[in-house]
């Protein structure tokens, strides 16, 4: 398999296992994605000659393949570049304690969905499709009726869950919300037995922090790449 460890390819442990109801799959199983409504992340078990033929025939000409891994071999024919950047992955170690707040966190469903995507359009905290929130429970806090915060669990793989989807309204911030809404989600994953684990794109230093004070460490780099396959 792609990696030793689950978390060194979770998009590919996650779309075998735990969330292969949300996947699309090349037909010779080699390639798997997330439904474009839920996300653009894919999974390859061997990034060799079949592999990225496999893939290539899973996203079409013109179509987009986005790998979270621990690394990402050079692109190969037929293939653009986009975007290649590190990230940091985390895994929580002793959750914090929420920070003290008036507000009352909700558990988040599809009645939520338009006003999720009102919020990650207005901050941008990374891939979030209208139906992103089928992967998993998600959290947030309503301030005079409007979401002004949210976090919860993206790809999910045996043993661990990913806290993704962290953002909170400019109105908002800097009253501890995004504490409040990482560990509400941190906190539903282990509460059935699981692990949290996070990732957050190198030289986010603020989300650094964040995420160091709920009580998460650094486990290992890996890369965010892009790829948009050519006609």
């Amino acid at each position: 398999m792609s990696g030793e460890h689950v978390l060194d390819d979770v998009a590919w442990h996650a779309l075998t296992g735990p969330q292969a109801h949300l996947a699309e799959s090349s037909p010779d199983g080699l390639a798997h994605r997330y439904r474009p409504a839920v996300g653009p992340f894919c999974g390859v078990e061997h990034l060799d000659e079949a592999g990225w033929r496999a893939l290539a025939a899973l996203v079409g000409a013109g179509g987009v393949a986005v790998f979270l891994r621990a690394e990402v071999e050079p692109t190969p024919a037929g293939w653009a570049e986009l975007v290649r950047e590190p990230a940091v992955q985390y895994v929580a170690s002793a959750l914090a304690d929420p920070p003290p707040t008036d507000d009352t966190v909700l558990e988040l469903g599809a009645a939520d969905s338009s006003d999720m995507q009102r919020l990650v359009a207005e901050t941008e905290p990374g891939p979030f499709g209208p139906e992103s929130q089928l992967t998993g429970r998600w959290f947030g806090v309503r301030r005079e009726g409007r979401l002004v915060a949210m976090a919860g669990e993206r790809m999910r793989v045996p043993g661990f869950g990913e806290v993704s989807g962290v953002c909170v309204a400019a109105s908002a911030r800097g009253s501890g919300l995004g504490a409040v809404v990482t560990l509400a989600a941190a906190r539903a994953i282990a509460e059935r037995g699981d692990t949290a684990m996070l990732h957050v794109r190198q030289g986010n230093e603020g989300a650094e922090r964040l995420y160091r004070r709920c009580g998460f460490v650094v486990r290992r780099s890996v890369e965010v790449v892009v790829l948009r396959r050519g006609a």
